[in-house]
């Protein structure tokens, strides 16, 4: 019980951090070198271990050290309820986000493949090491969803279906990266550099949330092609076009 509760807590720390530091060190991809970048490798992401279910304005957050407890042991337990209904029906929403990240990477004309890679689970999530990937394209891209859920940001009083998620393109020698963006779905972490797409529709509360769990889960998979559409229009190449006669 006590473990549950300490891991919400980190949790929800981290979250604040993350969400107040900045700016976030995001690298602009040259026009040139996406020119040069014929095909690309998207990596496939292993689904959450656990849905994010956040209430930055919980009532027990104003009751100190042992609210803050209470706060977390039940946003824990809702974490685990959403997430063991999710798993039980199937939602993928980092493989669909990969799916529809290739599908817009290649209609912009990219020669795209989906790979495996040695994902390495820790902490209660996973690790990538980028010297690890091998692939015979141009470029790799790493999507590393850092949160997949539902986020209720103060004075709000709604659930936003939210994503963010941290992306990386690689060249072949895989040592610096030529792109890294941070993009967001839902809530918007407040530190600045977060490219973010609003949401279009919210839920009162964890109940509704619950109340037809792949209604919900839609709308997270709508989020996940906001994010996809987000990548790409950071990937978006000038075309060469012909010299006219």
């Amino acid at each position: 019980m006590f473990k549950r509760i300490g891991s919400a807590v980190v949790l929800v720390a981290t979250l604040l951090l993350g969400a107040c530091v900045g700016p976030v060190p995001k690298i602009d991809a040259p026009l040139e070198r996406l020119v040069e970048i014929k095909s690309i490798a998207v990596v496939k992401v292993p689904e959450p271990k656990t849905y994010t279910v956040f209430n930055m304005g919980h009532p027990g957050m104003a009751f100190g050290l042992i609210g803050g407890l209470v706060a977390a042991a039940d946003q824990s337990s809702k974490q685990d309820t959403l997430s063991a209904a999710y798993k039980a029906q199937g939602t993928a929403i980092n493989t669909l986000l990969v799916k529809q990240l290739a599908t817009r990477l290649e209609a912009q004309g990219y020669a795209v493949t989906e790979q495996d890679a040695p994902w390495v689970e820790a902490n209660g999530g996973y690790t990538l090491a980028f010297d690890k990937l091998e692939s015979p394209a141009d470029a790799i891209l790493v999507v590393s969803p850092t949160m997949v859920g539902f986020v209720s940001p103060p004075r709000v009083g709604v659930y936003l279906p939210t994503i963010t998620s941290v992306v990386v393109l690689l060249g072949k020698d895989k040592t610096k990266p030529i792109y890294r963006g941070y993009h967001s779905a839902g809530w918007k972490p407040l530190a600045e550099g977060w490219r973010n797409t609003e949401a279009k529709t919210t839920f009162p509360d964890f109940a509704a949330l619950m109340a037809d769990t792949k209604a919900s889960a839609s709308r997270l998979e709508k989020s996940a092609s906001d994010i996809a559409d987000s990548v790409a229009q950071d990937l978006k190449r000038v075309q060469k076009t012909a010299a006219a006669p």
